[in-house]
């Protein structure tokens, strides 16, 4: 009985091999339809068929009157109307649905003006355009280069024309614009000293000096400068001290001003307080 048992008994190599052959017969379905998605997404074959289901289903719609009426702009000031209208490439019924928005909002946020801008459509077919411009904030008169305007983050506006905003308070120094917005915060919280500013100098890539409109040079100190410009609009109501035609003030010292007179000489005030009482002169 056992021989019979043995003699039935395919051999080692031949059992494996119908194994093998098995487990390859299950592997080449998955294998071949792997590879068949493969070869068809690569081909486009997937992406062609989505475009024609998503061009059809636009003109579907744009059939049931989901098409463009009409295109409103907010918020433009200095940007050109012609380079928006390029931007959009839109026109009166075109399909709602066709609109790239992500394009649009891609190209008009890189324009010069522009700071930020949204882009939003509306089943009622109207594209709403939101921009927030950029706004001129100093005029940088850079050493051995050309002026520049600068915007409220510290950036340069290339297409802004310097000569167009001389009203604009005058920047000097290296690096001034990485420090200015701090600075002009802290002077626009002092409402008695702020009318009298023009200019302001970034000295030693570290401090500021401040001009007046009566050309008085106001030294500030590298910390603290909040303080000092404190202590500056309280001399100012107490003393008139901007309008008595000092050559320089010195406010780098936290317990005493120092004054320049158009001689030349100076003034060393010890206490502020008391000084302020005598009526600095």
């Amino acid at each position: 009985m056992s021989r019979k048992k043995n003699a039935q008994r395919k051999p080692f190599w031949e059992r494996s091999l119908e194994r093998f052959l098995n487990i390859f017969k299950k592997m080449l379905i998955p294998a071949l339809a792997i590879w068949l998605i493969g070869w068809l997404w690569l081909g486009g074959v997937f992406q062609s068929t989505q475009n024609i289901m998503w061009d059809g289903f636009v003109s579907w719609t744009a059939n049931q009157g989901f098409v463009v009426n009409d295109v409103i702009i907010e918020g433009r000031h200095k940007t050109d109307l012609a380079d928006i209208q390029s931007a959009l490439n839109i026109k009166k019924n075109d399909p709602l649905l066709a609109i790239d928005i992500d394009d649009v909002q891609r190209k008009i946020n890189d324009m010069d003006w522009v700071k930020r801008a949204s882009i939003t459509r509306h089943h009622n077919g109207v594209i709403i355009v939101e921009l927030v411009e950029r706004i001129p904030f100093v005029i940088w008169r850079r050493p051995g280069r050309a002026d520049a305007v600068i915007d409220m983050d510290g950036d340069i506006i290339d297409v802004a024309n310097p000569k167009n905003y001389q009203n604009l308070l005058m920047m000097r120094g290296v690096n001034a614009q990485n420090h200015i917005v701090s600075l002009l915060e802290m002077i626009m919280a002092q409402p008695d000293i702020k009318p009298f500013i023009t200019g302001v100098e970034w000295i030693g890539d570290r401090r500021w000096d401040v001009i007046t409109n009566t050309k008085t040079r106001i030294h500030l100190p590298q910390n603290d400068v909040g303080y000092a410009l404190a202590r500056l609009s309280k001399m100012q109501i107490d003393t008139n001290i901007l309008n008595q035609g000092y050559q320089s003030i010195d406010l780098r010292a936290p317990d005493r001003v120092i004054v320049e007179t158009p001689r030349g000489k100076t003034q060393e005030i010890m206490n502020l307080s008391s000084a302020t009482k005598a009526n600095i002169i």
